[in-house]
């Protein structure tokens, strides 16, 4: 059997190219060029609004799920996270002048919502394994895009309270270490390496969707 380190490095290496193609998608750099009207960014929050709502119930499923198993710690701590980023996207929604009751009828593309429903998918009958690796790897290339957003929001005037809800996924990204330990449980009791690859792949791949779906709405007449 391998070991934690090694499927996660597997892992890793078979997702680079998606993951580079995150880690330089177009949309934050497009934000910063001024190449996307500031407007562009009310889809973003739109988009965000529905998302949070949606993963905030699904990390709450887990919490329930994993309560009893090493995998809470994670999980509970991915919850804390999500609902003070809710906060925090209500006050980047004002600066761009929208309300909660506009963002409630928001109506997001089918892209851009299709990562949370796949992470309720996978709360709800994936294993800790699965999901641990998958939103760590995913985690990373988020915090990385919201780093860049922040930084091309900066440019064009927008102030660390307006920002606050990029800049927290990027001071507190999901440990290693807690991913290598429920790795290696989920080893122990059976999840295999295919699975926890498939599960991690899917994040990726809806994750870049999300961000494809953002510039195509930004770019749109």
């Amino acid at each position: 059997m391998p070991s934690a380190q090694q499927v996660l490095t597997e892992i890793t290496q078979a997702l680079a190219a998606t993951n580079e193609a995150l880690r330089t998608h177009p949309y934050p750099q497009a934000l910063a060029r001024g190449e996307l009207p500031l407007s562009a960014l009310r889809d973003f929050v739109g988009h965000q609004y529905h998302v949070v709502r949606s993963d905030l119930r699904s990390m709450s499923l887990m919490v329930h799920r994993f309560a009893d198993g090493p995998a809470y710690d994670f999980v509970y701590g991915l919850f804390q996270g999500e609902v003070s980023a809710q906060r925090s996207l209500l006050k980047l929604a004002a600066r761009l002048g929208l309300n909660e009751q506009e963002l409630e009828r928001y109506e997001p593309q089918a892209g851009g919502f299709a990562y949370a429903a796949n992470l309720a998918l996978a709360a709800a009958h994936g294993s800790a394994a699965e999901l641990a690796c998958a939103l760590y790897v995913n985690f990373q290339a988020w915090g990385e895009n919201c780093q860049r957003l922040s930084a091309a929001l900066r440019q064009r005037g927008f102030t660390a309270e307006d920002t606050a809800f990029l800049d927290a996924f990027v001071a507190h990204p999901p440990s290693e270490q807690q991913v290598l330990v429920l790795l290696r449980d989920g080893l122990d009791r059976g999840v295999t390496p295919r699975a926890i690859h498939r599960a991690t792949r899917l994040f990726q791949a809806y994750e870049q969707l999300f961000w494809d779906t953002l510039l195509a709405l930004g770019r749109a007449p």
